[in-house]
């Protein structure tokens, strides 16, 4: 037992964890990314008129005839997009139990606990950014066009300069696992190296408050059409892994019990 409490990421008070107590509830939070990722795009994407975004150089009574057209569409939307966005946190919960097993005799708790901060925290704008589009949809009659328009600049302000708290958990995924030393790594070194290059490219987030027009604006094809298409399959690439590894660990940890 002493063995297995020395390599096992786990705080053993008392009686080891048979495996399938211990991983029971790792799959289904590793299928709450797909999950999220098809009700995201769905609810936030197509029905709250995010995919594509609204243009920036629209004017303010083109936004209130948005609104006012699609109130009830957008409500939908938002409503959806709130509920399933928290389905983020369960993901990413997920992915950290997966990096404590990432040569865990190093202690290799850092990485791994910037990932789940990070991710965590990737709910917030998510969720708050729908809560202005919402705002705008409860009762757009009331509103005057520039009260609207402000929302949903508000709205695609805070989701896209949040980025960085998104950006921290990918690049730690991708660092913790380019020292993986299993011949077969958990997560294959270009899956690390793509999560690394896909949170450093929202960098380019930064010049967006600075355009309404081209492909910095949030409708242009960099900082929308790029940046969310790498976003979605990062979500998809790192879901794949995440599920590929648990069998594995599930191997591992019982050879180590058996073992100790």
């Amino acid at each position: 037992m002493n063995q297995v409490a020395q390599v096992a990421p786990e705080m053993t008070f008392g009686p080891v964890l048979s495996n399938e107590a211990y991983f029971r509830y790792w799959r289904a939070c590793a299928m709450m990314g797909p999950l999220f990722l098809t009700a995201f795009i769905i609810c936030w994407g197509v029905l709250g008129s995010n995919i594509p975004p609204i243009p920036a150089d629209f004017t303010a009574e083109q936004m209130a005839q948005h609104f006012n057209t699609n109130a009830n569409q957008v409500r939908a939307g938002m409503a959806g997009a709130m509920l399933f966005g928290c389905l983020y946190l369960p993901w990413t919960l997920s992915i950290t139990k997966v990096m404590h097993w990432i040569n865990p005799q190093e202690n290799n708790d850092m990485l791994a606990n910037l990932q789940m901060w990070g991710g965590g925290l990737t709910v917030v704008p998510l969720v708050t950014s729908s809560v202005f589009w919402m705002t705008g949809a409860y009762r757009p009659e009331a509103l005057t066009p520039a009260t609207l328009q402000m929302l949903y600049d508000q709205g695609w302000l805070l989701i896209d300069m949040f980025y960085f708290i998104t950006t921290i958990p990918m690049v730690a995924i991708g660092v913790a696992g380019l020292t993986d030393r299993r011949i077969k790594p958990l997560f294959p070194r270009w899956a690390c190296w793509y999560s690394i290059w896909a949170g450093l490219s929202f960098l380019f987030e930064l010049l967006m408050p600075f355009f309404k027009t081209g492909l910095f604006a949030r409708q242009g094809w960099l900082n929308f059409w790029v940046e969310f298409v790498v976003w979605f399959a990062y979500i998809l690439i790192i879901s794949y892994f995440v599920l590929k590894a648990i069998p594995r660990l599930e191997q591992e940890r019982a050879a180590m019990i058996k073992a100790g």
